[in-house]
C-alpha cells in the first residue's frame, strides 16, 4: 500500500508537470540565451566556463546547468521543449525523493503528507514547467538536507556545488550550512572530501574568476556596498521577517503571491505549530528560520523561483506538522490547500505559450533575409521583458542558419528587425541602444498582425 501511494503521487506529479508542456511553454529571452549557449556547445564544441548572469547584482553562475540540459536539447533536435521536459522530469523525481527523505527524518505519514502536498502545489508545478537555471534547485536542496542528516558530506558538497550554479539565493542558507559543518568538525576525512568535491564542481567558475580579475568577487563587494548591507537597520530587518515568512510559507504553499489575510493566518499558524513541535523538527526548523532571517536582510524583491532552496523544507515541515494535528483539522487544511492550488494549476495547464509564435516570427524574418540577401543583420525586441537583443527569436534564426551579428555589434548593423507584440510608433525615437546605434536610419517595411508579434524592418541610411 505504501509503495502504491507513492507511485500514484508520482504519476499525478508527472501529469501536472508534463501535460501540454509544449503548447504552454513560455520561451523568453533567458531561455533563448541558454539555448544558444547549449547549441554552440553541441555544434561547435564551445564549452562554457561560466553560466547565466543574474538579474540582481550581475553575478555569473557556474555552467553546470548548461551541461545538464544540453543532452536534452540534442535529443529534442534543438527544440526548446527538450530542456523543459528535463526540468519537469527533475520536478517529478523530487516527489518520491521528498517522501523518502521525510520518511527518513520523521515517518511514513510525514513523507506522504510532504509528497502529496508537493505533488499538488501550484508554485513547484509552475516552476518546473519551463527550462530555467533556478528550477532544479529543490532537488539540490533536498540533497543538502539528506546529506547533512546522514552525515554524508560528499553528498552535501555535490548538492551545494550544484545549487550555487543554479541560483545565488542558496547563499542565504550559509549560516545553517556553517553550523552543520561545525557539528561535523571532528570528521576530518569527510570535511576534506566536502572541500575537494565542492572545489571540483566549482572549478570552471574559479578559473573564470582568476582569468577575469575576480569579476564576481568585485561585483559582490560592490553590490553589498551599494545596498549598505554593512549598515543594517535591525529593527527594519525584524519587521521584514513578517513579510518574508509569508512569502516563504504562505506563498510557497499556494495561498497567493500577494498579501491576503488567509496567507497571513496560514503563516502564523504554521510558525506557531513549528514552535510547539520545535524539538521534533529542530533540524529543519532552524534551516527554515535561518533562511527567513537572511531573506529579511535582503533588500530586493523576492520571486517564487528565488525560493526553490526552501521548497523541500517547507513541505516536509508541513507534513511533520499536519500529520500530528487532530483528524478534523488536517483534512480541513487539505481541502483549503486544494481550493487555492487547483484553480491556478488548471489555468496553467490550459494557457497558451509563446513558443509557436516565436518560431513563426523567426521563420518569417529568416525568409525575408534570404529573399533580400541581407548581410550585417541584427534583431531587437520591445515587449516589457527587457530582452532587447531578442534572444529567443535570435536562437531560432541562428538555428535556421541565418547570419545574425552578435549582440555587441549593433553599431555595425545595416538591417535591424524590431519585434514587438504591440504596435509601435515613433520607432526611431525609442531610447534603446539597439536602435540608436543604427541611426541615421529609416523604417522601410512594417508587418503587423493581430495574433502574433509585429515586425518592423529598419535600414541604416
Amino acid at each position: 500500500m505504501e509503495n502504491k501511494m507513492i507511485v500514484v503521487l508520482t504519476l499525478l506529479a508527472g501529469f501536472l508537470r508534463l501535460y501540454r508542456i509544449g503548447p504552454t511553454l513560455q520561451f523568453l529571452g533567458d531561455q533563448g540565451r541558454d539555448a544558444l549557449v547549449m547549441f554552440r556547445l553541441l555544434t561547435q564544441g564551445d564549452f562554457p566556463f561560466i553560466g547565466p548572469i543574474t538579474s540582481v547584482g550581475g553575478f555569473y553562475l557556474g555552467p553546470l546547468y548548461y551541461y545538464l540540459m544540453a543532452p536534452w536539447l540534442w535529443l529534442a533536435r534543438f527544440n526548446p521543449v527538450g530542456p523543459a521536459v528535463a526540468t519537469a522530469v527533475l520536478g517529478v523525481v523530487t516527489v518520491p525523493l521528498l517522501y523518502l527523505v521525510a520518511k527518513k527524518l520523521y515517518s511514513h505519514r510525514v513523507g506522504l503528507w510532504a509528497a502529496g502536498l508537493y505533488a499538488l502545489a501550484y508554485i513547484p508545478i509552475s516552476e518546473t514547467r519551463s527550462a530555467w537555471n533556478p528550477n532544479p534547485m529543490p532537488l539540490a536542496a533536498l540533497g543538502i538536507i539528506y546529506g547533512f542528516y546522514t552525515r554524508k558530506l560528499w553528498l552535501v558538497a555535490l548538492s551545494l556545488g550544484a545549487a550555487l550554479q543554479f541560483h545565488y539565493m542558496i547563499v542565504f542558507l550559509g549560516p545553517w550550512i556553517l553550523w552543520q559543518l561545525y557539528l561535523n568538525r571532528r570528521q576530518w576525512k569527510n570535511i576534506l572530501l566536502f572541500a575537494a568535491t565542492g572545489l571540483l564542481l566549482l572549478a570552471p567558475l574559479i578559473l573564470f574568476e582568476i582569468k577575469n580579475n575576480w569579476l564576481n568577487t568585485r561585483g559582490l563587494i560592490e553590490f553589498l556596498g551599494k545596498h549598505q548591507y554593512g549598515n543594517l537597520d535591525w529593527l527594519l530587518v525584524i519587521k521584514n521577517t513578517i513579510g518574508r515568512s509569508e512569502q516563504v510559507i504562505g506563498m510557497v504553499l499556494g495561498f497567493g503571491r500577494d498579501f491576503n489575510l488567509l496567507r497571513t493566518w496560514i503563516t502564523r499558524g504554521f510558525l506557531l505549530l513549528l514552535i510547539i513541535f520545535f524539538k521534533r523538527v529542530k533540524f529543519l526548523a532552524i534551516y527554515l528560520l535561518t533562511a527567513i532571517l537572511m531573506l529579511a536582510i535582503y533588500q530586493d524583491n523576492i520571486y517564487p523561483h528565488y525560493l526553490g532552496f526552501l521548497f523541500p523544507v517547507v513541505f516536509i515541515l508541513a507534513g511533520a506538522i499536519f500529520s500530528r494535528l487532530p483528524k478534523l483539522i488536517s483534512p480541513a487544511f487539505a481541502v483549503l490547500f486544494l481550493v487555492y492550488n487547483l484553480p491556478p494549476i488548471y489555468t496553467l495547464l490550459h494557457q497558451n505559450g509563446n513558443l509557436a509564435n516565436v518560431q513563426k516570427t523567426a521563420e518569417f524574418i529568416s525568409e525575408d533575409i534570404k529573399q533580400n540577401n541581407y548581410r550585417q543583420v541584427n534583431l531587437a525586441l520591445i515587449d516589457g521583458t527587457r530582452d532587447y537583443p531578442a534572444m529567443n527569436f535570435r536562437y531560432f534564426l541562428i538555428l535556421k542558419g541565418a547570419e545574425i551579428l552578435p549582440i555587441d555589434q549593433y553599431p555595425q548593423t545595416q538591417v535591424l528587425y524590431l519585434v514587438s507584440p504591440y504596435p509601435q510608433t515613433d520607432i526611431l525615437d525609442q531610447p534603446m541602444w539597439e536602435i540608436q546605434a543604427l541611426l541615421p536610419a529609416g523604417v522601410v517595411e512594417t508587418w503587423e498582425w493581430p495574433d502574433r508579434e509585429n515586425i518592423y524592418k529598419i535600414k541604416r541610411l
